[in-house]
């Protein structure tokens, strides 16, 4: 992969970015192409939580009414997503991100007047750490810090995988007297002791959210190292400070390095690892299948653009074209193929049938009347049920209540036997009590198979709502 061209315009306070974008691809002199945008972790709602459940399925069901509780604005007007950071017995661990609709619309709003509709829409420090990891060595441990001039996002990647993210602000002195200022090429430093301090006390928030997230999560973080990526990497004794007070050893960011691409002359002369490794990590994420923390999903979705061009119009009508004309071709060749074989099995049932019943002279359906002679032969049977439907689902109920341990609370408020199933919807006080009830009713020879249909909190009480289905089986 070969970087052509790079550029950057700086993003002040309350800029216009529809005034700004076109000037940017000016700079790239932009022909059109594939498109991936990253946005800033101020962006997106940030949490780690543990589910009680290892299928994908159940927790899609639960984590909406998870998050809602830890979110500011309703679920409904919000696009999430999450990516598995580990799963044990006891369930599974995510990393959940929320972003606004309505920013996640403007954003895109923005990116349309440059003609740029991205494929995928990602935190870019996320994608810069999974890129990171996936490229790393030393087993893939660090910890990732992206300094800009506003803020600072810590990364930390477990195992080569992003395990937890936050944004995290410079003290308030950094902003009043202006400690740090970026001229485009380096970060130039108003008073160096009160930015070492400043320095200082960012480390200890670093400190104390990975402290929070090990203690919360109930996880160890082994780091190997840290690597300092963004904008304040050029700033003087920046890292090496960092070093110092994390007690890990530090280097800068660099994909380029890291094999993952190569410049071409004209991106080499102006190629900044501080400002473009993030973009270039994004860049790469066009072509990776994986899609996590994408965001154009839902109605944010995508939409396929199948007739593109005149080129692909052409080639669709010439494949729809011989699509039809091998399909007839097909439906001849298989209707003289059956025709032969239905003449054939015709000959052969009258041949066995006149065999059969010689005193049969005149034959006009040989099958019809070949089953006809057979029920007259045969003598009518009689079938006695061997327990009346009452015994049986007296049985049913008594072994349902046997085997579900007293010590669960649970209101059955429905329950539905026919032939082949019995249906048990009802509430109880916790999520464990659904898996317990499976399992217990899964010991029993009875049924063939024991399955959750929902689990889900109900909003107005402090419930559990359920329903499991019982596949009964064939001596039940």
């Amino acid at each position: 992969i070969q970087v052509r061209a790079c550029g950057h315009l700086a993003l002040e306070d309350h800029a216009d970015v529809q005034a700004l974008l076109p000037i940017l691809l000016e700079q790239l002199d932009w022909q059109g192409g594939r498109c991936v945008s990253g946005l800033s972790l101020s962006c997106f709602s940030l949490r780690n939580l543990t589910l009680p459940f290892t299928q994908e399925k159940k927790i899609q069901q639960i984590l909406p009414f998870e998050l809602e509780e830890h979110l500011l604005s309703p679920v409904g007007e919000q696009i999430f997503t999450t990516v598995s950071t580990g799963q044990d017995e006891a369930g599974t661990s995510l990393l959940a991100a929320a972003i606004e609709k309505q920013r996640l619309q403007q954003h895109l709003t923005d990116l349309a007047v440059g003609g740029l509709d991205p494929e995928k829409v990602c935190p870019s420090s996320y994608v810069l750490g999974d890129c990171l990891g996936a490229a790393g060595a030393e087993g893939g441990n660090f910890l990732l810090l992206y300094g800009d001039m506003g803020s600072m996002t810590f990364v930390i990647c477990q195992r080569q995988q992003v395990v937890f993210m936050r944004r995290l602000s410079y003290p308030e002195q950094v902003f009043t007297d202006a400690l740090f200022t970026f001229d485009g090429s380096g970060v130039q430093v108003a008073d160096q002791e009160a930015a070492e301090e400043a320095v200082h006390t960012l480390c200890g928030f670093v400190q104390r959210s990975r402290d929070y997230f090990v203690y919360s999560g109930g996880v160890e973080v082994h780091a190997d190292h840290v690597i300092v990526a963004g904008p304040m990497q050029l700033g003087p004794g920046f890292e090496k400070q960092i070093e110092q007070q994390l007690d890990l050893p530090c280097r800068s960011c660099n994909l380029v390095q890291s094999g993952l691409a190569r410049l071409s002359s004209h991106a080499a002369e102006n190629w900044l690892p501080a400002l473009y490794d993030r973009p270039l990590a994004l860049a790469l994420q066009a072509d990776s299948k994986k899609t996590s923390f994408n965001f154009r999903r839902d109605e944010f979705a995508v939409k396929g653009h199948l007739l593109g061009s005149k080129k692909q119009t052409l080639g669709l009508a010439l494949a729809a074209g011989a699509v039809v004309v091998l399909f007839f071709g097909y439906l001849i060749m298989d209707y003289q193929s059956l025709k032969n074989r239905h003449d054939t099995l015709a000959a052969n049932m009258e041949q066995v049938f006149t065999k059969s019943f010689p005193k049969v002279t005149r034959i006009v359906d040989p099958l019809m009347q070949m089953r006809a002679k057979l029920q007259e032969m045969q003598a009518p049977t009689v079938a006695m049920p061997l327990f009346t439907q009452e015994k049986r689902i007296l049985a049913i109920l008594a072994d349902i209540s046997a085997r579900i341990p007293t010590a669960v609370t649970l209101h059955v408020s429905r329950l539905v036997i026919d032939q082949d199933s019995v249906k048990i919807k009802g509430t109880t006080d916790a999520f464990n009590n659904v898996n317990t009830i499976k399992k217990a009713l899964a010991e029993s020879g009875r049924y063939s198979d024991v399955s959750i249909v929902s689990a889900a909190k109900a909003k107005d009480k402090n419930v559990i709502r359920f329903e499991i289905k019982l596949e009964l089986g064939e001596s039940t």
